[in-house]
């Protein structure tokens, strides 16, 4: 049996034991599997910032790798777990759009409901479906269970609304995603559409009407004051380094950034 590599996505962090009893579960099923850790420091229940670390990190894994990610505020509620195929690898977790944007990047082929109740451990209770039920499951399908034995195949799954900036007039209107670990404002605008729409033009940012500046290259050129980079995942970002735009412009989830040709 070959080793299968299977990473942790979660909001448990790693002062309770919560990730080492889920690694527990996945060595015992399937002792030859690499479990390696993304994060474990998502702020509690924060679905959208959790999906962000999956979209970054998962098309950086071996092809095959099958991932497990929970944040999941609605444990022991109606909400389905689901399972994803796509040309890269396995995504697991609740389906409440974690997967989604890992998903569609990634490339998504079939999509199953976990419901096959054999492959879940059993009580003590139904608060803990990461160690109970999508480690149990990770491990299995690296022991070489088939998707379609671990549940049914769905047609849709939850999804998590990706904002697309909206372009006219020599002008791109987008919105902050989320403020990541150092207060940067990552926002939903590519390098690639201000490629397009502005070629050399130098540009200028503004968020919610705050002039924010030009684009720099990288950190060094904005220390000290708020400027504007393209972070590794080619978007956008606000940034204040070695401080936080975040608590400098009070900026947050959905606000508005605009980028405009300068005269």
């Amino acid at each position: 049996m070959g080793q299968s590599l299977i990473t942790l996505t979660t909001d448990f962090g790693c002062a309770d034991g919560a990730v080492g009893a889920m690694i527990g579960v996945i060595k015992s099923i399937c002792p030859s599997a690499e479990v390696v850790s993304i994060a474990h420091d998502i702020p509690p229940h924060d679905i959208v910032h959790g999906a962000w670390a999956l979209y970054q990190s998962t098309p950086f894994f071996p092809s095959g790798t099958i991932h497990i990610a929970v944040v999941d505020p609605g444990v022991g509620t109606r909400r389905r777990a689901i399972l994803i195929e796509t040309e890269k690898g396995t995504l697991l977790g609740p389906d409440n759009g974690m997967l989604a944007w890992a998903a569609n990047a990634m490339v998504p082929k079939r999509h199953f409901a976990i419901e096959n109740t054999s492959y879940r451990l059993g009580p003590p209770g139904l608060t803990f479906d990461g160690r109970d039920l999508f480690a149990p499951v990770a491990a299995h399908l690296a022991n070489g269970v088939e998707p379609s034995q671990i549940g049914t195949e769905v047609t849709s799954i939850v999804d998590l609304s990706w904002p697309e900036p909206v372009v006219g007039r020599g002008r791109i209107e987008g919105e902050v995603l989320l403020d990541d670990r150092f207060g940067n404002l990552v926002t939903n605008i590519p390098v690639s559409l201000m490629a397009e729409v502005f070629g050399d033009t130098t540009v200028l940012i503004t968020l919610s009407d705050r002039p924010v500046g030009g684009l720099s290259k990288g950190y060094g050129g904005i220390v000290g004051h708020l400027g504007a980079v393209i972070n590794g995942a080619g978007l956008l970002e606000i940034a204040v380094p070695e401080g936080s735009a975040a608590a400098l412009t009070g900026g947050r989830r959905c606000d508005r950034v605009a980028v405009t040709g300068r005269v």
